[in-house]
């Protein structure tokens, strides 16, 4: 393996922050990494060109127990090809409950004539609903950072790692899976803009799937959602909130690189959440 190529989508950070994990430790391997956003061949209806690399990766986030749906059309665009795939995705939470979240990846591309031979979950934080305290977040963050150097290994000696869960919840899953995509595109409709938005244009031109524009001097939602919160985190005047779904933003608002970036002794106290799977993840390197 002497070249890969990742195609990563990434809503408010931390799948991008593990693409630039893998093509650190990739390049320190000697293994040259090109990372490209799914939303630019999207957005710009580009030609995706895989002939000159050994190795395909693709990476994003678990929303919805499944893929964002403009994931799956990056893998309708994708060519015919025989071609060695390698998924890596973020959570909230890593656990059996979304060991099957890329089943629907898989199965597409295997009709497309690729094979995918390892699959990993990792997390650094949660965007969605329970907050993180940022000790919490910082170690998680060591933790995906010397799973990724691991993952990178493997690769490179092409292991086989695919998650597999018993058949119930599989069978369960794959019901869930096929529902979300539909009410992933409806949360979108559940945006509310209030007055303190100053009409910058930030959430149009950095909304992933195009689906917020201005019509008749109001921002307004199609049906396109990816559900990543990314205008409701980046938005200058905190002006996008939701009219129903309120408990999905955490609470604070959420920048995982300025969690990252501050000193532990600006952390005052507990400022969140635990999760249940953390001590599992930063303990055992197969998690």
């Amino acid at each position: 393996m002497k070249s890969v190529v990742v195609y990563y989508f990434s809503g408010t950070g931390n799948t991008e922050i593990v693409a630039n994990m893998l093509k650190k430790a990739f390049e320190e391997s000697e293994v040259t990494l090109t990372l490209i956003r799914i939303e630019d061949i999207i957005k710009n209806n580009l030609d995706v060109e895989l002939k000159h690399f050994d190795s395909v990766g693709i990476g994003c986030p678990i929303i919805g127990y499944g893929a964002p749906n403009i994931v799956y059309k990056f893998i309708n665009m994708l060519p015919k090809e025989r071609k060695k795939v390698f998924i890596f995705r973020t959570a909230g939470g890593v656990g059996p409950i979304n060991y099957n979240a890329s089943k629907r990846i898989m199965s597409k591309l295997h009709r497309k004539g690729y094979e995918v031979f390892y699959e990993r979950v990792f997390s650094i934080s949660s965007n969605w609903v329970i907050r993180f305290d940022n000790q919490v977040i910082k170690q998680l963050y060591e933790a995906t950072d010397k799973k990724v150097r691991i993952m990178c290994n493997e690769l490179i000696h092409e292991k086989n790692r695919i998650l597999k869960t018993g058949i119930s919840l599989r069978i369960l899953m794959e019901l869930v899976m096929h529902i979300c995509p539909w009410i992933i595109r409806l949360v979108g409709k559940d945006f509310v803009v209030n007055n303190s938005c100053s009409h910058c244009g930030l959430c149009i031109n950095n909304c992933p799937s195009k689906n917020i524009y201005k019509s008749r001097d109001r921002i307004r939602f199609k049906l396109s959602c990816n559900s990543c919160m990314r205008c409701v985190y980046s938005c200058p005047q905190s002006a996008i909130n939701f009219r129903f779904l309120t408990f999905f933003p955490v609470a604070g608002g959420y920048n995982i690189e300025n969690i990252l970036q501050q000193s532990n002794d600006g952390d005052q106290g507990k400022n969140g959440q635990i999760p249940p799977f953390f001590y599992d993840y930063i303990d055992n390197d197969d998690l």
